[in-house]
């Protein structure tokens, strides 16, 4: 039996080694999992608003005013939208029971959400502009105050 290897054989099989050892490598460290994302995007109720589909599907971070209720909660851009109502300026939240029992005392204050963007509601795209899943974290979150004009 004569067996001959050329040494291009030799480095098509250790091209393909190592391609074979990286797609392991990577796939292990959650790189292909495509729904892992390391940092939330921090972007602005405004933009949220404006384009909900860019961010579809993303980690996001956001600013905004917390509606805690028994038919279902919302993240409003400002306190006044929440007393007109105005629905298209807020994202549903998809909160667990223990979750919203952790945020009852921040309900009707300013905090700070992280969790998945839906660009659809709950009831589709008739009320809210999108809902927020998987939310990772609710923190309270001061509205900037001014200064007052200092007295002479």
């Amino acid at each position: 039996m004569n067996i001959r290897i050329s040494k291009y054989g030799v480095l098509r099989n250790a091209i393909s080694v190592s391609i074979i050892c990286l797609l392991a490598a990577t796939h292990s460290n959650g790189w292909g999992a495509g729904v892992k994302q390391s940092e939330p995007i921090n972007v602005g109720m405004l933009a949220l608003l404006a384009t909900p589909q860019k961010y579809d599907g993303r980690v996001i971070r956001t600013i905004g005013y917390l509606y805690l209720r028994s038919d279902g909660d919302a993240l409003f851009f400002r306190a006044e939208d929440l007393q007109i109502p105005l629905l298209k300026d807020s994202f549903a939240m998809e909160l667990t029971p223990e979750q919203k029992q952790e945020f009852k005392a921040l309900n009707l204050t300013y905090v700070m959400v992280q969790g998945i963007l839906r660009s659809q509601g709950p009831d589709g795209p008739a009320a809210n502009s999108g809902r927020i899943t998987q939310i990772t974290m609710v923190h309270g979150w001061k509205p900037f105050i001014p200064f007052e004009p200092s007295k002479k």
